[in-house]
């Protein structure tokens, strides 16, 4: 079996921020987009691909750029796993889902092209930041700094998926030193309201308040079912560990 070694394209997204900080795996190289036709693949067990078009958030598959095909060209004959972060948006049958649809083509496409894969159906990732991203969590702990409340359109009973950052990092971390190749729901599997993850950063944080606006008729509560991950690794999450990461992750928006 060849040594674990990494090769990580995208050094500025969400997901490869927090893998950087939170990967337990030495050998782990951060390249630009840019830089990949200078790599030499043979060195390295897998290929994590964190870039993206942003044309894939609002137009039609035929008019982005295929990153991960291009890719996957590349390394298709190369002795390694290629990893893509897909999204639990592949489920949605949203007509505006660009998002979900374009990641469910890129998967079809990397499946045609590279017979070792490792395809991640990825929840709502909870973690620091506070970038202009349209995330979740991005939004949310930018809104509270800046004006004192979150805004939501959703119904108070809505419930969603949430996995913290450092969780995802644990569960990639073990997937690429086991090998395992496959598609996968990367999730907690815990149901969880949303206004209790608020409610929790607003605790940590000390002030702000939740601000219900008209409430859209849309269910927007998910779950991702992560039996088939769990057969192959183990991790230990619980609904207070989640919200307890929340509860600090509103004092860190203090400091």
């Amino acid at each position: 079996m060849k040594q674990i070694k990494v090769l990580v394209v995208g050094k500025r997204s969400f997901l490869s921020n927090s893998y950087k900080k939170n990967t337990k795996i030495k050998n782990v190289k951060f390249i630009s987009l840019c830089e990949i036709k200078k790599v030499n693949f043979d060195e390295y067990s897998h290929i994590i691909n964190f870039s993206i078009d942003p044309n894939n958030y609002i137009k039609q598959y035929n008019l982005t750029n295929k990153i991960d095909k291009y890719i996957c060209n590349l390394i298709k004959k190369k002795k390694c796993i290629y990893i893509f972060p897909s999204s639990r948006l592949v489920y949605s049958k949203s007509k505006n889902n660009f998002y979900g649809t374009n990641k469910k083509k890129t998967e079809k496409d990397i499946i045609k092209i590279k017979k070792e894969y490792l395809i991640l159906r990825i929840g709502t990732i909870l973690t620091f930041d506070l970038s202009k991203k349209n995330l979740f969590i991005s939004q949310a702990l930018n809104s509270l700094k800046k004006k004192g409340f979150v805004e939501l359109d959703i119904s108070k009973s809505t419930y969603k998926d949430f996995l913290p950052s450092y969780v995802f990092v644990k569960i990639l971390d073990d997937l690429i030193k086991k090998s395992i190749t496959g598609k996968y729901n990367i999730s907690s599997n815990i149901p969880i309201n949303v206004g209790d993850i608020l409610q929790n950063i607003i605790r940590g944080y000390g002030r702000g308040k939740i601000i219900y606006k008209k409430i859209s008729k849309k269910n927007h509560s998910f779950l991702l079912n992560n039996s088939s991950l769990k057969k192959k690794i183990r991790f230990y999450l619980t609904k207070k560990d989640i919200l307890r990461y929340c509860f600090n992750l509103g004092k860190k928006l203090n400091a």
